[in-house]
């Protein structure tokens, strides 16, 4: 890759880890709010980031199409300063339940405009290499999530927290400034072509996505209070959390040749079985030593799935990559507005351990939709 390429993806996968650490935050720093949210108040937030979230992934996708990404991306970026702002200011869960709505706005312009920034820039097999490397910011964000957010919280006070957040987002819209979009020119002929909806690929990822994110969001808002409630201390929680990525920064690294092997669907098919295992895992080893390594294994095969998917996206949609990511996207983060209902249903009724073996279960039901039935290789 020529250093522009470089610059690039660095600066794509830095705005997608911030709409992903923010969303992560909460899992966190609500142990250590102020204002002691129950865990309907805490399934409350999350849901309402990923109402937030989803509501923008069709005009995000439709947008970028036809306006271009950049400035789509910026934006979202000042936004997401913004009401992170506010999260750190709040004096009431009601204006908490508020900032994360408008976060979840402001975020979920980011995923389809990178990945539509990134459709432009590379082609062929430069495509899941690049996609790999941007993918990275999803592993990174958990690891620094799971080493920082307690550090800071007990040192600097948990508003913090979100006060570092709005600052990091505005630098890294101004990092934005001195990229050219280079070949693009609005190609999308149609604010949201229909065959889109009809699309067997899209219908696929759309639905296999779906489960799949709704149990990787119960295990990344929830795994933190899990490991505290099995009698880790705060800082072996944060760590064990921590691990739950942290060899996914180098397998995002591997992840494109991987894919360039295996081809997409196998590639989905194979890593989502083994993770749905490894989540089913969770609910019988809880002795530190063998958790810390199950959550290690769980973080490598994790991060082979996220460049995956994104390169699916990408060779389905083309010149309307934008768009497929904003229809796909949408109903994978959907799975977040879900995913905190159900678990604290499960959870009020029965336990932690209950709670990964259903997840688990889904998981593997979406490597099976996807081997069946999805035709992109």
């Amino acid at each position: 890759m020529r250093i522009r390429d470089m610059y690039v993806v660095g600066v794509a996968s830095a705005s997608f880890f911030m709409s992903y650490f923010s969303r992560l935050a909460w899992s966190i720093v609500s142990t250590y709010s102020s204002l002691k949210p129950t865990i309907v108040e805490d399934s409350i937030v999350f849901s309402l980031f990923f109402i937030g979230y989803v509501v923008v992934q069709v005009p995000a996708g439709i947008i970028s199409d036809r306006v271009g990404p950049k400035y789509v991306i910026v934006i979202s970026l000042i936004g997401l300063a913004a009401s992170s702002l506010v999260s750190g200011v709040a004096s009431t869960m009601w204006v908490e339940y508020v900032a994360s709505l408008f976060m979840g706005l402001s975020a979920g312009w980011i995923y389809p405009a990178t990945v539509k920034l990134l459709t432009i820039n590379f082609s062929g097999p430069e495509l899941p290499v690049a996609m790999g490397y941007y993918s990275i910011a999803w592993p990174l964000s958990i690891v620094l999530a799971g080493a920082t957010l307690p550090e800071i919280c007990i040192v600097l006070g948990w508003r913090w927290s979100y006060y570092i957040i709005a600052l990091t987002s505005i630098i890294i819209a101004s990092l934005y400034m001195p990229i050219n979009v280079r070949g693009y020119g609005s190609n999308a002929r149609s604010a949201l072509n229909l065959r889109l909806l009809r699309n067997s690929d899209v219908i696929v990822i759309s639905l296999s996505g779906f489960l799949f994110f709704m149990s990787y969001w119960t295990i990344t808002l929830y795994a933190y209070k899990y490991f505290l409630s099995i009698g880790l201390n705060d800082y072996v929680a944060g760590l064990a959390y921590s691990l739950l990525a942290l060899l996914g920064i180098p397998s995002t690294l591997i992840a494109g040749y991987i894919i360039r092997g295996l081809g997409v669907r196998n590639t989905l098919s194979l890593f989502e079985a083994l993770y749905g295992v490894s989540t089913m895992l969770l609910a019988v080893v809880t002795r530190e030593l063998p958790l810390m390594v199950l959550a290690a294994s769980m973080g490598f095969i994790r991060f082979v799935i996220t460049p995956a998917n994104s390169t699916a996206v990408s060779k389905i949609g083309g010149e309307l990559a934008g768009s497929v990511a904003g229809v796909t996207n949408l109903f994978w983060q959907l799975s977040g507005a879900v995913a905190p209902m159900v678990a604290s249903i499960i959870l009020i009724n029965t336990s932690y351990q209950f709670l990964w073996i259903v997840m688990g279960i889904i998981i593997v039901i979406s490597a099976i939709i996807y081997q069946l039935a999805l035709r992109v290789r």
